[in-house]
């Protein structure tokens, strides 16, 4: 029986990519260097705001410190001006929520940034939020899911993690625990099954199914 449900937050809970995209162009505008489409950031998403703008600089441009500074001054900055709820997500996480299911955040995104997310658009329909932190290996590494299980004392085995892209897919193999992925995230479904997905769920309704059936 599941009795946590870890999730990503970018393209899985809440489509964040125009936000990024302005903020990582933000960034760029300021270095002044040249600026990325949506569709590049789409691809670049999916490993923290350190590779997010790492992949954006022109090639032969090395990430500083500096540069890291800059971007997550921009996240603080610009999020949450464009970013969207998914159809069907709230309703989703009340109902798990009703059958007495705990729900977190695992995110690669700068934890005060996740955690700003987290309280704008979902306040207590989400139990506890880990996103990336100093000193804290950042998914696929299993470093923050672990942290959560542990708050929540649950074992890996009551427990699944539901994200949009490989990464999320190694995340939850990491954790010893099935991988659900979603098809209305930033990979499409040729993608995340040729990644091993264990499984596919196309809304959130049908994502809250399955995981009743587990």
């Amino acid at each position: 029986m599941i009795r946590a449900v870890l999730f990503d937050l970018d393209g899985t809970l809440v489509n964040t990519l125009p936000d990024l995209a302005y903020i990582t162009n933000a960034t760029l505008r300021d270095l002044g260097y040249p600026e990325r489409s949506m569709e590049d950031i789409r691809i670049f998403i999916g490993n923290g705001a350190r590779k997010l703008i790492m992949r954006a600089l022109p090639e032969g441009v090395t990430l500083t410190q500096d540069i890291i500074d800059l971007m997550q001054a921009n996240y603080l900055k610009y999020q949450n001006r464009l970013s969207t709820v998914y159809d069907g997500i709230p309703t989703m996480l009340s109902d798990l929520q009703s059958r007495g299911i705990r729900t977190a955040i695992v995110t690669n995104k700068p934890h005060k940034a996740a955690l700003e997310v987290s309280e704008k658009y979902f306040g207590d329909l989400i139990d506890l939020v880990q996103g990336q932190q100093e000193g804290i290996p950042v998914k696929p590494a299993p470093d923050t899911g672990n942290l959560i299980l542990q708050k929540l004392q649950v074992k890996p085995s009551e427990a699944v993690y539901v994200g949009d892209s490989d990464t999320d897919i190694e995340t939850g193999h990491n954790l010893l625990m099935p991988a659900i992925s979603c098809t209305w995230g930033y990979r499409d479904v040729d993608f995340l099954l040729t990644h091993g997905a264990d499984c596919l769920v196309r809304t959130p309704a049908e994502l809250y199914e399955e995981i009743l059936r587990r």
